[in-house]
């Protein structure tokens, strides 16, 4: 037993293991993400209140978005962006992993008469063309993505872009980095919970990586006949470092926002926004 603990307690090398597509394609854990996704009285998938609507209004007007404009909404989830966004008269293409939220995505539109394109497909793999007039990626999701995995984002990114077209994009920031802290914890779920529908264990640990500004969560799922591991790792930036990367794949910050809706930049803030272009 003890060494099975070190073994969970052992901190990996950054960027050491992907599984976001268990977290959000895993029949069970889509399922409870979804839920969170569509319950506004939290942010713990999508942001709460009035946030969504309020953004979605934002861009339509700041990106001139109507009839004959194309969006391409990156992980896209349930559609909630997709749908504000459509409702301009923009062309719209949302592309997510998940089946649950696709499949929620598109009985959503067409409940509303909308003609928006849902693509369940991961979006690093996701053949983007060159047809889009604005960009989305939203909800900190580049933060999630490694060096390499951001990189080739970006490119896909520049290449997709129409001549004069935006990427609008949000991440973590340092100052949100700079009030975590590590931790390990364990916790019994004999009724089932978030992690599994069955009786489980869960034991999480956090891991930061100061030279790096990244954190890690990693969950152990253990139940009777099997055992998962999740990690969620979160890369946090400064307006400074993240204009750097994506000026290396050709794209200029334009704006740096305090959000997606916006809002001015607040450095104190936990996350912030970009409005990019090529160079």
């Amino acid at each position: 037993m003890f060494s099975d603990l070190q073994a969970i307690s052992q901190r990996p090398a950054p960027w050491e293991r992907y599984t976001a597509e268990l977290l959000w394609a895993d029949p069970w854990i889509s399922g409870q993400m979804l839920a969170f996704h569509l319950d506004p009285a939290h942010d713990l998938s999508s942001r709460g209140g009035d946030f969504i609507p309020r953004a979605t209004a934002w861009m339509t007007e700041r990106f001139c978005l109507g009839p004959g404009k194309a969006v391409g909404d990156f992980g896209c989830g349930p559609g909630l962006y997709a749908q504000g966004l459509a409702a301009s008269g923009a062309s719209v293409t949302g592309i997510d992993f998940s089946p649950r939220s696709i499949a929620h995505a598109r009985e959503q539109a067409g409940g509303l008469g909308l003609d928006i394109d849902y693509c369940c497909s991961n979006y690093l793999e996701f053949q983007a063309g060159d047809g889009f007039d604005l960009i989305l990626l939203i909800y900190g999701d580049y933060c999630a993505l490694s060096p390499a995995q951001r990189a080739e984002l970006l490119v896909k990114f520049y290449q997709a872009l129409k001549p004069g077209g935006a990427l609008l994009m949000d991440v973590f920031s340092t100052r949100r980095f700079a009030g975590l802290a590590e931790a390990a914890s364990y916790q019994a779920f004999p009724e089932g919970g978030f992690w599994a529908q069955g009786p489980h264990y869960l034991f999480s640990n956090t891991f930061l990586y100061a030279d790096q500004s990244l954190s890690l969560d990693k969950y152990l799922v253990v139940e009777p006949e099997r055992q998962r591991e999740v990690y969620n790792w979160l890369k946090h930036f400064d307006p400074s470092g993240l204009a750097s990367e994506l000026a290396a794949s050709g794209l200029a910050v334009e704006q740096t926002l305090g959000s997606v809706a916006g809002d001015p930049y607040d450095p104190a803030s936990d996350e912030f926004a970009v409005i990019a272009q090529a160079a």
